[in-house]
């Protein structure tokens, strides 16, 4: 991981000025711009592929090849201030702890800033999430604070990155971001105090040998209760 110098990059350019300035050095040296994110760049040579990720001033930069990513690092160096960090350990609010032939990704410090945020950090932990017949739209009261809501679930959604766990439930709620009521919120405090009984979990990723996609989807015909629309899902596994 690289972090840019932020006296020169960060703070007196105009990010879009600093970013087209990184991309046409990326793309001099024979990186490509992923077509599906433009912070990802990939460089492959048919036996090595590497992958650059770019917020703001932070850099993520993993390869096949050490040798190769040490070059990198020094052509980057040539052309921008930067400092090397060495191994990941934290980048965008996710936590990075490397276990010999796995990766382990948790959110344990962005969980203590939402319940902090949502003043629930004495709250009690549950053992289970909400079930889903129970967020309605039945009539109720508005809640009082939709700013709030907004804000809490919004960082919710962020944390289903490393939490493919509450997906479904933080989906379910944030369908009632325009007219949140009590329900609602007690919904979202209900997830709140799951989390806080799961801080330390997180997403477990293990080197494997096949390369085999398989795909998994579903659908509840008609599911909802309030407006019978249905609810489709999907899941894919690599390896």
């Amino acid at each position: 991981m690289c972090r840019l110098h932020k006296s020169l990059y960060g703070l007196k350019q105009a990010p879009r000025a600093w970013y087209t300035r990184l991309s046409d050095f990326l793309l001099s040296i024979d990186f490509r711009a992923s077509k599906v994110d433009t912070s990802m760049f990939i460089l492959s040579d048919g036996t090595n592929i590497f992958y650059l990720l770019v917020y703001v001033d932070d850099i993520l930069l993993t390869g096949s090849n050490s040798a190769m990513l040490h070059h990198l690092i020094q052509l980057l160096s040539s052309e921008f201030k930067l400092r090397d960090l060495g191994d990941v350990h934290y980048f965008l609010g996710i936590e990075v702890q490397s276990t010999g032939m796995s990766l382990m990704l948790r959110q344990h410090k962005y969980i203590l800033d939402i319940l902090t945020r949502a003043g629930m950090t004495s709250c009690k932990p549950v053992d289970t999430l909400v079930s889903s017949s129970k967020v309605t739209l039945l009539p109720d009261h508005s809640f009082f604070d939709p700013t709030r809501f907004c804000q809490i679930v919004g960082a919710l959604q962020y944390l289903t990155f490393t939490r493919p766990d509450i997906c479904f439930v933080v989906n379910r709620v944030c369908q009632f971001i325009h007219a949140p009521t009590d329900s609602h919120w007690a919904a979202v405090k209900r997830i709140l105090c799951y989390l806080k009984g799961t801080s330390s979990y997180g997403f477990h990723i293990t080197r494997g040998s096949s390369f085999a996609l398989h795909g998994f989807t579903d659908a509840n015909w008609a599911g909802s209760i309030d407006d019978r629309k249905s609810t489709g899902g999907y899941l894919v596994f690599f390896g």
